[in-house]
């Protein structure tokens, strides 16, 4: 009998462990969990298929070489190569991809903790965080040397500093601001979401001096870096070749018998018809471009193509606004299939052992000292990767659904949608956790939809740019949906004179 009771007593305390260990797996958090382990499986297998690493031969090498002397580049930002020079005491390439999985895994799990705390349901949450997990080129673009991954974790970083609290405090403010400039540092489109987030403290009226925290963490280390840029380049900017980008956007659609241009921009013009034309990387890349050929002093090159790009968005405007508008719907479009003047998709891929040149993905690769590596595969998770990419990726129509979500929720009138709900997060308050909730929704979808839109209007078509609105729609898509479903479900006071007796 006493021996009964001493195991009745050891079995005691593991009843409650048992009890806590089946809520969070099974009970609550059973979905996430299960993405999660699939995430790791993929990124395990991306790191066993291709070793050490996946480079584009454009700004992989580009970020290599900058990382060494760590010098303001005149095309890219310091962001990204300060982030490989820490990781170079290594001497392993094979790390940075390493690195960048673990992040892609900390985003999805972020994000899940995020959505969860603003009070929605656990599998919906994880919904929002399946695309940063599973879409297989997310995956690829982690494997590459490429800056995509930093700038998506600072921008994370930023949004959950804001969005935790009903009312960030100071430090979170600071935090924010420090985030989104540094996400600058990384991708210059950084500085449009850091501008939507300071629009999104002054709605909030969080007082001036969380304004005032937020502003100055966001600009100081911008104008320190312009400084630094000023030292090398003689300008006060964060990088150079805005001109000839700008350039190779709308020269595919200029019409110089439409345009106002002096002797030497009208050098720039091109002789063919306009659906003969390449698209906009021939005319910043290629040696051939008027960019190369036209006879203009270096000094006033840069001035004679911004003559010339602004001249086509002012006479040309339909033009203009209807390229960057099916640039953008392109994004939403089912399938990943590209034009003859987009980017090729093929460079975003898990490549196959032999691939045409023109992907610039296929070279031997780049070590942190300069020289040279094959680059190994392994045919098996190789195959799987390929597989599995054809099929596991966001859809073009998902994303228009998240938009749609998120939109809806910003223009959906109602008093009090949140009534009856309690939580820390905008989905647990009552007028004023609506309010948050509509700008909150709007803080998401707008700076996701400037992910796409600038680079459409700027750059060119790459599927790459639609990759860090894994991690703004999704969670707007979340809230949108709460708000709505909060809407439908809110009970209908029918006049006194109308109810039942």
């Amino acid at each position: 009998m006493d021996r009964d009771r001493r195991r009745l007593r050891l079995l005691r305390p593991a009843a409650p462990r048992l009890g806590l260990v089946r809520r969070l797996t099974v009970g609550g958090h059973a979905p996430i969990t299960v993405l999660v382990v699939m995430a790791v499986v993929l990124r395990v297998l991306a790191m066993i298929a291709y070793r050490p690493a996946l480079e584009f031969s454009g700004d992989s090498l580009a970020y290599l070489r900058l990382a060494q002397p760590l010098v303001p580049d005149p095309v890219r930002p310091a962001g990204y190569p300060l982030l490989l020079r820490a990781l170079s005491v290594t001497h392993r390439l094979w790390v940075v991809p390493a690195v960048q999985h673990t992040t892609g895994v900390l985003l999805g799990i972020c994000l899940y903790a995020l959505v969860t705390h603003w009070g929605i349901a656990p599998p919906v949450a994880a919904l929002a965080a399946a695309p940063v997990l599973l879409d297989a080129y997310q995956v690829n673009i982690e494997h590459f040397v490429m800056a995509e991954t930093l700038f998506e974790a600072l921008v994370v970083a930023g949004a959950v500093a804001l969005l935790w609290a009903p009312r960030p405090s100071v430090q979170a403010c600071g935090l924010a601001g420090g985030c989104l400039a540094l996400a600058s540092l990384v991708r210059t489109v950084g500085i449009v979401l850091g501008l939507l987030a300071l629009v999104w403290v002054l709605v909030r009226r969080l007082g001036w001096s969380r304004s005032v925290v937020f502003t100055g963490m966001l600009a100081a280390p911008l104008a320190g870096y312009a400084v630094w840029f000023h030292s090398a380049h003689g300008t006060y900017a964060l990088t150079g070749g805005d001109t000839y980008w700008l350039y190779g956007r709308v020269a595919p659609i200029a019409d110089c018998t439409r345009l106002d241009l002096s002797l030497d921009a009208r050098q720039l013009c091109s002789p063919h018809p306009t659906a003969e034309r390449p698209g906009p990387n021939y005319y910043v890349w290629n040696h051939n471009s008027p960019r190369f050929t036209v006879s203009v002093p270096d000094d006033r090159k840069d001035a004679v193509l911004a003559e010339f790009a602004h001249q086509v968005i002012l006479r040309q405007p339909v033009d203009y606004a209807r390229m960057v508008t099916g640039e953008v719907a392109h994004f939403f479009t089912p399938g990943r299939w590209v034009g003859p003047r987009d980017w090729h998709v093929g460079t975003w891929q898990f490549p196959a052992e032999a691939v045409p040149a023109y992907w610039n993905n296929n070279a031997p690769l780049m070590t942190f000292n300069g020289a040279q590596v094959a680059r190994q595969v392994a045919p098996g998770p190789a195959a799987f990767l390929r597989a599995y990419q054809r099929y596991g990726f966001t859809p073009g129509p998902a994303l228009g659904a998240m938009v749609a979500l998120g939109a809806v929720a910003v223009l959906l009138t109602g008093r009090r949608a949140g009534d009856g709900q309690a939580g820390s997060g905008p989905a647990g308050d009552d007028r004023a956790g609506d309010d948050r909730i509509r700008t909150d929704c709007a803080l998401l979808v707008t700076a996701g939809m400037a992910l796409l839109v600038i680079p459409s209007a700027t750059v060119c078509f790459d599927y790459r740019y639609l990759l860090p609105t894994l991690v703004l729609l999704p969670p707007a898509a979340a809230l949108g949906w709460h708000r709505t479903t909060l809407a439908r479900a809110r009970p209908v006071h029918r006049p006194r004179h109308l109810r039942r007796r």
